[in-house]
């Protein structure tokens, strides 16, 4: 349970970071960053997993596909600003 936790404290930390970028001009361009870094750490974890333990679940796809989506936007904003 504890490890669950400190992630889900990590999860929350991170949400939070993004949120104040969304409010304060200073900090959208390192939000963005760490959004992108973030969510393709997860994707990149998951193709892992699905290279390695076959294919899984339907939400674990969902997942997938949304943690590329928000990377990809994520990169697109950047280059775009």
């Amino acid at each position: 349970k504890q490890v669950f936790r400190a992630t889900m404290g990590l999860y929350l930390a991170m949400t939070a970071f993004w949120v104040t970028g969304i409010y304060k001009p200073a900090y959208r361009r390192s939000a963005t960053i760490a959004n992108v870094l973030f969510m393709s750490g997860l994707a990149a974890g998951r193709i892992f997993s699905l290279i390695v333990d076959g294919v899984p679940s339907t939400l674990f796809l969902i997942g997938l596909a949304l943690e590329l989506i928000l990377a990809c936007w994520g990169m697109w904003n950047l280059k775009k600003n």
